[in-house]
């Protein structure tokens, strides 16, 4: 328990503050430079994940296979050793390639910043090893601290630069030397494993085939959630880059909650599935979609009605075209309170995942390809909300099959419909009541906290007939 909720604290901090420091760069950097920016983290995200492979995984499956403490210390020893060789060379290819990077994207940053972009590669790719490394040796608490610490004090920093010169330049070396300090600083927690003798060096051969299943299919699956930034960034301008990175702005609080479902719920199902309980599979999932319906609902309603309000206040006048793509976005999570991959993979169909993404990836090309061309950036929002729909419709068949009952014989639609127009109504009703009086953050903020709590009382007033501190936390 003590482990879910470090996990959960560490992923909620992380996205806050990736979200705040996009918040304000959005809004003291030019639309252009923004664009810039938000390109590099995307190679930077591709580049980690290709080089780091399924290596963070790994080590809490291999961790988990051995009772001996020798062994367990050869894990991190050569996990570590391994992942290091792995993003240098990866660093290397970058630099070779930077050149033709720059040109498909039409941006200079990548070879002008391209020292810089190798530390911020080197060192970033790292974390999510120490994050499970932390895991299984019951170190997450001191984890957590030490990069949420250095990863607030960078915020600060940054902000202090971005208002004193604002200049890109400056935001990504004090990036890359917060990245190298908590790298340092991981790398010294765990030193007595990494300076520990052992025969084995690297990864062994078994260990590598696991890695490269697992970390290819994070590959693709990460190729598939890029595809309309890839393809915008190509076929438009660095301003409609800019704009597609404003509208496709995830609330943290959305995927905070999904994750923390996710990690809780996943483990159980898997236990479930070894015992053949399929009908205790089907009872956890609804409670968990029930959950999420209840918390999640309102929030992506509230942010569709007062979709152009939220991209104001937080970006600024000179993002308001990227209203109606935030608003194409968010309508991709109402198909969020339901956690189709966990649970897939908790239930034997790793194949059937990896297998229908390889076929979205293909139609996502297609999709964007063809709406962008007519509908321009919005045409990839459009593109890519209709791929995560199909998505759907293409996992229910195997899922149905396994566990044996028809999915919507167990979905809570009533549930889902009810919060789904009990939060629209309230919501414009709010709207005309509040007509152009929301344009400040703070105005914003009390709007959807009044909103959120007398949309939470209403729904466990009317299906769970009270209304408590305690049914509050057992949503939560």
């Amino acid at each position: 328990m003590n482990k879910t909720i470090y996990l959960t604290a560490q992923s909620t901090i992380k996205q806050i503050l990736a979200f705040v420091l996009m918040v304000l760069l959005a809004r003291y950097l030019s639309v252009e430079v923004f664009g810039k920016y938000q390109q590099l983290n995307l190679i930077i995200g591709l580049f980690g994940t290709v080089f780091t492979m399924g290596l963070p995984l790994a080590i809490s499956y291999f961790h988990g296979q051995t009772g001996s403490y020798k062994e367990k210390v050869s894990i991190y020893k050569r996990f570590f050793l391994t992942q290091t060789l792995f993003v240098i060379f990866g660093a290397g290819i970058y630099l070779l390639v930077a050149k033709h990077i720059a040109t498909f994207f039409n941006n200079d940053f990548f070879v002008s910043y391209s020292i810089i972009l190798v530390i911020i590669i080197t060192t970033s790719s790292s974390i999510e090893l120490f994050r499970n490394l932390s895991t299984v040796t019951n170190r997450l608490k001191s984890f957590l601290f030490l990069t949420s610490s250095l990863s607030l004090l960078s915020i600060i920093v940054a902000l202090f630069f971005l208002l004193l010169t604002k200049n890109i330049l400056y935001i990504l070396c004090i990036i890359a030397f917060f990245n190298a300090l908590t790298f340092c600083c991981l790398v010294n927690m765990y030193l007595k494993y990494f300076r520990a003798k052992t025969k084995k060096k690297v990864i062994t051969k078994n260990e590598f085939v696991y890695i490269a299943s697992i970390g290819s299919f994070s590959f693709i699956s990460l190729i598939n959630g890029y595809i309309d930034q890839i393809m915008v960034s190509s076929m438009l301008s660095i301003n409609d880059y800019s704009n597609l990175k404003i509208g496709s702005t995830q609330i943290p609080f959305i995927s905070i909650v999904t994750g923390s479902l996710l990690t809780a719920m996943v483990p159980i199902i898997s236990k479930h599935f070894k015992n053949n309980n399929f009908n205790a599979i089907i009872v956890l999932w609804k409670k968990s979609i029930e959950k999420a319906t209840i918390l999640l609902i309102p929030i992506i309603v509230f942010c569709l009605v007062f979709a152009q309000e939220i991209i104001i206040v937080f970006f600024g006048d000179k993002y308001s075209s990227a209203t109606i793509i935030f608003q194409v976005y968010m309508l991709q999570w109402l198909r969020g309170v339901v956690i189709f991959n966990g649970v897939m993979s908790a239930i034997g169909l790793e194949k059937v995942l990896l297998r229908n993404t390889l076929i979205l990836v293909l139609l996502n090309i297609v999709f964007n390809y063809i709406f962008i061309g007519y509908f321009g950036v919005v045409g990839a929002a459009i593109a890519t909300t209709l791929i995560s729909y199909i998505g759907i419709f293409m996992v229910l068949y195997d899922i149905n099959r396994v566990l044996k009952k028809n999915f919507f014989s167990y979905f809570p639609r009533k549930l889902y419909l009810f919060s789904f127009f009990l939060s629209l109504f309230i919501c414009v009703l709010l709207k005309i009541i509040l007509k152009d009086t929301i344009d400040s953050f703070y105005m914003i903020l009390c709007v959807s906290i009044i909103f959120y709590a007398i949309i939470i009382a209403l729904q466990m007033k009317i299906f769970f007939k009270e209304i408590s501190l305690k049914k509050v936390r057992n949503l939560i």
